[in-house]
């Protein structure tokens, strides 16, 4: 477990917090922490789709969530944080080059949220 994270209790609790409460706690510990968490390995991230076919790069407060989420299924995938500023600065251009949107805190395929990059953008700062 990283400093920034949270213990697998704690996450799993956070898990059963209703889709507001999941997006607030995601905007909360972005802020507190300076930091958000995607999912991949070293060469690529996970991106997912919504039944409009949407491109969506899912994301989470705390690494732990997100290995809940996630791990097991593709062997050499983990958790990767992204410092708030370097998301700002660098994915949020790609990912609206990619016209992909952004998954809040999924879990069991259920996104708290889906947010357009401004509504993101706006909520984060």
């Amino acid at each position: 477990m990283t400093s920034d994270d949270i213990p697998r209790r704690e996450a799993e609790q956070l898990r059963e917090l209703d889709e507001t409460a999941r997006v607030a706690r995601t905007f909360q510990a972005i802020a507190d922490r300076g930091a958000l968490w995607v999912w991949g390995d070293e060469g690529d991230v996970l991106f997912t789709e919504d039944a409009r076919r949407r491109n969506l790069l899912p994301i989470w407060p705390y690494a732990t969530v997100a290995r809940l989420e996630n791990e097991g299924e593709v062997d050499g995938e983990h958790a990767i944080r992204i410092p708030a500023d370097v998301f700002l600065r660098e994915w949020l251009p790609q990912l609206e080059e990619d016209d992909a949107d952004i998954a809040v805190f999924p879990v069991e395929e259920r996104n708290a949220a889906v947010l357009t990059l401004a509504e993101f953008r706006s909520r984060l700062r």
